[in-house]
């Protein structure tokens, strides 16, 4: 999005260039080696797992709350599959919600490598600590 906003490009002309330029520089295995798509996706599994089953074990705790077979509403109490449907919902909107959250990590880390392909002596003057692991990655994965 960078080459889109800075250079004036349509996005499809703007993605041709980072894809060349990542090819061109040799970083293309540290791209297809990132681990940050699993980790978000781990994170948001872990997450959205305990929020459902503390939603679970309210729900479950709570559907019965008289003992007659309609509670003080009028309404019957959660039959297993309405609950059941109700944690799976929790769990999709939940997990979607997290994995939005935590996209702009992720692309933050994509524009890292393209700076690293496209100015790596900018990069190297901003953030030498990324720049050297990068450096050594890079070199890590050229000689094997």
């Amino acid at each position: 999005m960078s080459h889109v906003a800075a250079y004036f490009k349509s996005y499809q002309r703007a993605v041709n260039d980072v894809i060349a330029l990542i090819e061109s520089s040799g970083e293309e295995p540290i791209i297809h080696d990132d681990i940050t798509r699993h980790i978000c996706s781990a994170l948001c599994s872990v997450v959205s797992g305990c929020i459902v089953v503390l939603f679970g074990m309210h729900l479950t705790t709570h559907r019965n709350t008289t003992t007659s077979s309609k509670n003080a509403a009028g309404n019957a109490p959660l039959d297993d599959l309405s609950l059941l449907e109700i944690l799976l919902f929790a769990y999709i909107l939940c997990y979607t919600l997290l994995f939005s959250a935590l996209e702009p990590l992720r692309a933050a880390i994509k524009a890292v490598y393209a700076c690293f392909a496209e100015h790596p002596l900018s990069l190297s003057q901003a953030f030498p600590l990324i720049y050297q692991r990068l450096s050594r990655i890079l070199d890590a994965s050229g000689s094997v």
